[in-house]
């Protein structure tokens, strides 16, 4: 996840506000090469989280309980800070799709976790044959 900040040496220390990308405009969302890099930045975004998420859920299976409103405001959190760092750095931009495909990915990965953990307790109460 702190792919975002990197390099580190890009930090300068001042704002780049005008770089910021709110949402796609209507002339990008017509260009087939935005789109593609669009939808590329929204995969990648998406499995960067997705391990968090995973992660989170699979502390239940050592009794820790999670909720899935704490994991979303634990990405949100973690991912606006890597974006509000990213205004400050040359070479980088920030994005608030970038945010969201970041705890949409965290939130896959927590339904991909509360699976595995469901089968791995059906296996466990389930005695062997």
């Amino acid at each position: 996840m702190l792919v975002g900040i990197l390099p580190l040496h890009n930090f300068v220390g001042h704002a780049h506000w005008q770089y910021i990308r709110w949402v796609p405009t209507p002339d990008q969302l017509s260009s087939p090469a935005i789109l593609l890099d669009l939808g590329i930045d929204a995969v990648a975004n998406i499995l960067l989280f997705l391990p968090f998420g995973l992660l989170y859920t699979l502390r239940g299976l050592g009794g820790k309980s999670f909720s899935p409103g704490h994991l979303v405001l634990m990405a949100f959190a973690l991912s606006f800070s890597i974006e509000y760092y990213q205004v400050y750095c040359h070479n980088r931009s920030t994005s608030l799709l970038d945010l969201l495909d970041n705890v949409l990915g965290a939130y896959i990965g927590m339904k991909a976790g509360e699976a595995y953990v469901r089968r791995y307790m059906a296996r466990v109460v389930e005695p062997a044959a």
